[in-house]
């Protein structure tokens, strides 16, 4: 096992957190060989190619001035916040699901659970003929996200406090919808979408299939405790920053890992997947949460399909050698002073 000693300590620690109720839980594929991304392919998010998400960043990329600062305070969070970087499936997270042209479609209702009744107008659109199969699901956690493709119409909707009630009638508190969404960069219109910064679930959340196959073809995302207040850089069009300072990460903004850091030197060829693809095409901070995090595909629509197997512990911790529970937690081997803040609206078209 390449992980130190150092590293096991941290997964303890932040296992006893969470076994205390103390943080959202966390979690991670079988060992693939790496492969290159090929040349020529949709981007598996199914968002335009040559969007944030799916642009590989060149081999020198200008940093924030004040990069070295934002990733101390980083740091800091994440050794203040359970000494973790997680990987959220099935909590705190999304599951993703693909809908064919006839599937059953519903109108949902606005639940307005944060006592906003003026803005049931702006997503009215949105929760009209939504394609609502029996087995569409929510993430777990006071979230309760879903995400839904329909290909055949090139149409993408997320939602955020999704409930379905008694009797099979669904509804969500905000969300969005995307048509042609194969020629959207993966940006809401503002004020839509799931998350606090208007950037879809959909755009960032690994896929088990991109673990299986040994390679993600987009960015990811990263979630901190602390973002700058009053603050959002391009893709994202709003924030929910909670922090004032300067040197806080804004929401939106593009990190990306240093590629002069050895991928080898991680346990899990999971692990090494995902760290290719943050010095590839980098992480965005989509928004605020608890720890340091990032996403992947909730499983549990893939167990329904394969007897009740979730694949991220194999993935993850393909030789076993985690203790039980560990696998969410490998991400914890990439040091965060790693990473590297690009400037504020990087990439942003002129």
């Amino acid at each position: 096992m390449r992980a130190g000693a150092k590293w096991g300590s941290v997964v303890m620690s932040a296992l006893l957190a969470l076994a205390v109720g103390a943080a959202p839980a966390l979690a991670g594929p079988q060992g693939i060989a790496q492969a290159g991304s090929p040349l020529h392919h949709r981007p598996v998010n199914g968002f335009a190619r040559g969007g944030p998400w799916n642009t590989p960043l060149p081999a020198n990329v200008p940093l924030a001035p004040n990069s070295a600062a934002i990733v101390a305070n980083i740091a800091l969070d994440q050794q203040t916040n359970f000494a973790s970087w997680g990987l959220n499936t099935d909590t705190y997270s999304t599951p993703i699901i693909y809908v064919g042209r006839h599937a059953p479609v519903q109108n949902w209702t606005y639940s307005d659970c944060q006592d906003l009744p003026q803005l049931a107008p702006v997503l009215a659109p949105s929760l009209k003929d939504v394609p609502t199969p029996a087995n569409l699901i929510v993430s777990q956690g006071t979230d309760e996200s879903t995400t839904i493709y329909q290909p055949s119409t090139d149409t993408y909707w997320d939602f955020w406090r999704a409930e379905k009630d008694a009797s099979g009638h669904w509804s969500a508190c905000w969300g969005g919808k995307i048509e042609h969404y194969s020629h959207n960069p993966g940006i809401f219109d503002n004020p839509l979408g799931a998350t606090a910064t208007g950037l879809p679930l959909g755009a960032f959340t690994i896929r088990i299939s991109e673990l299986q196959r040994g390679y993600i073809d987009h960015a990811i995302n990263l979630v901190l405790p602390r973002t700058q207040s009053g603050c959002f850089s391009w893709p994202a069009t709003r924030d929910d920053g909670n922090t004032a300072g300067g040197d806080i990460a804004c929401e939106g903004q593009r990190f990306r890992l240093n590629p002069a850091f050895d991928v080898s030197t991680l346990y899990g060829a999971g692990s090494q997947i995902i760290a290719r693809a943050m010095q590839k095409y980098g992480l965005i901070l989509s928004d605020k949460g608890g720890a340091v995090v990032s996403y992947a595909e909730d499983p549990r629509p893939y167990e329904a399909a394969h007897g009740g197997v979730n694949p991220y512990p194999a993935i993850m911790d393909p030789d076993n050698l985690l203790p039980p529970g560990g696998w969410p937690y490998v991400l914890t081997q990439i040091p965060v002073t790693e990473l590297q803040a690009l400037p504020l609206n990087y990439g942003q078209p002129r």
